[in-house]
């Protein structure tokens, strides 16, 4: 596949289907306004719904957290692609092969806090703000978030730090993208992991009513500036949606004298403190919505699905029919994981990571993190196998429960051919 025609897979859907998603999404946001008239009105006529309003409304720290700025977990680095510059935090010896970190929506680097440093052991890992969100810079036009303007990006900020090809690992957002990025430069990935996240093919038209961001929610956000407004007023809400784990983990310790400072929240409301901390991250909504991979393409590189059992935000079942989009292809489900594995079970979702990213390489670690690391159960089933490749991944039925069977969520997943 040449350069001129690499973006030729990616297609628009029916303009029937466009229109519809307009028209509802007009008749959402009409409503939305409906809905801040009749709250205005109320306000002015009921004092106490002012007060009580007052009392709710989010209070956004207004200086970044001090754990977001040390370089205990990797240093701070930015590079600069014609009118946009790109924040990363980076790790591990340089002269390694490169794995690039690509985080979800809302989230920014700090979502792979638990990876970083491990990860770091073997590779040259690189957690990427992606464009929009945190210290990358933040464009306004939609044009700016267009799948082949995003994968051209990525290609040249991997071009940039000097790294050929790249393993990828991503979740939600992130890996969309990087599904995206596997389909039009193959020659750049070495092997692909996808965390919670559908093929973008199965993703749009399948997602779960209860998710937060379900299709009225898609169809919502297609005008630009009232979602924004409405995501910055329901911001702590959303975040506690996304994120009720890290509420359980109530503090973050810093890296100079190990101090309580900060609650992790604290790092996501600065984050998104903003309505333009949101314009970024919608627009890739946007535009990604609209665009599916043209049918027969498959993914070339070695890829790992995980998905967690417990996840709300998309289909299992859809995670799992995304092997139809890999030539070679291994399936983990995580217990007790709802839709950040990486976060929720980091000590599972770390090993799953490096046994199929080392393969039959001795994994070291050290005796003070073997004393500090808790050890949690990996449901760790097998759907498919990656053939030839397996032999030096991941041993296929390692780490699988004898007489397991499957959570309700799994009766209905289909039986498909695996890929070799």
């Amino acid at each position: 596949m040449t350069k001129s025609n690499q973006y030729d897979i990616l297609q628009i859907v029916p303009k029937r289907q466009i229109f519809k998603i307009y028209l509802r999404c007009l008749v959402a946001n009409l409503i939305l306004l409906i809905k801040w008239l009749f709250e205005s009105v109320k306000n002015r006529v009921n004092q106490t719904t002012i007060i009580r309003r007052a009392i709710e409304q989010t209070e956004f720290p207004n200086r970044q957290p001090n754990f977001m700025t040390e370089t205990k977990m990797g240093r701070h680095s930015y590079v600069k692609l014609e009118n946009t510059k790109l924040h990363y935090v980076e790790a591990g010896n340089r002269s390694n092969s490169t794995l690039l970190l690509l985080h979800g929506f809302p989230d920014c680097w700090l979502g792979w806090r638990y990876q970083i440093s491990e990860l770091s052991q073997y590779f040259h890992v690189v957690a990427l703000d992606l464009k929009g969100f945190n210290d990358s810079d933040k464009p306004m036009l939609r044009f700016e978030y267009t799948p082949k303007k995003v994968c051209e990006d990525l290609r040249k900020f991997l071009i940039a730090i000097s790294a050929k090809s790249v393993s990828i690992v991503g979740h939600d957002l992130g890996a969309i993208i990087g599904w995206l990025f596997a389909h039009t430069n193959p020659e750049m990935v070495d092997k692909f992991i996808s965390v919670a996240t559908p093929h973008p093919n199965l993703l749009w038209d399948n997602l779960p009513k209860n998710s937060p961001f379900n299709r009225r929610w898609l169809e919502f956000i297609q005008l630009p500036y009232l979602p924004e407004m409405e995501m910055k007023h329901n911001a702590e809400r959303m975040l506690k949606k996304c994120y009720p784990h890290i509420l359980k983990e109530k503090m973050y310790m810093t890296g100079s004298n190990g101090s309580v400072i900060n609650n992790l929240m604290e790092a996501y409301k600065y984050i998104f403190s903003q309505t333009d901390d949101w314009r970024g991250p919608l627009n890739y909504y946007r535009n990604f919505l609209f665009f599916r991979v043209k049918e027969g393409e498959t993914v070339q590189c070695p890829c790992l699905i995980i998905t967690g059992n417990d996840d709300r935000f998309y289909k299992l079942e859809s995670v799992v029919k995304s092997s139809d989009f890999c030539e070679n292809f291994i399936i983990k489900v995580i217990e007790q994981s709802g839709h950040a594995p990486h976060q929720e079970m980091s000590t599972e979702f770390n090993s799953l990571l490096l046994k199929f990213l080392l393969g039959k390489r001795m994994l070291v670690r050290s005796p003070e993190n073997a004393a500090t690391t808790p050890t949690r159960g990996i449901v760790g089933r097998v759907f498919g196998g990656i053939g030839a490749v397996a032999n030096n991944t991941v041993k296929l039925g390692n780490n699988i429960k004898d007489g397991y069977t499957f959570a309700s969520a799994l009766n209905n997943v289909p039986n498909f051919i695996v890929k070799s």
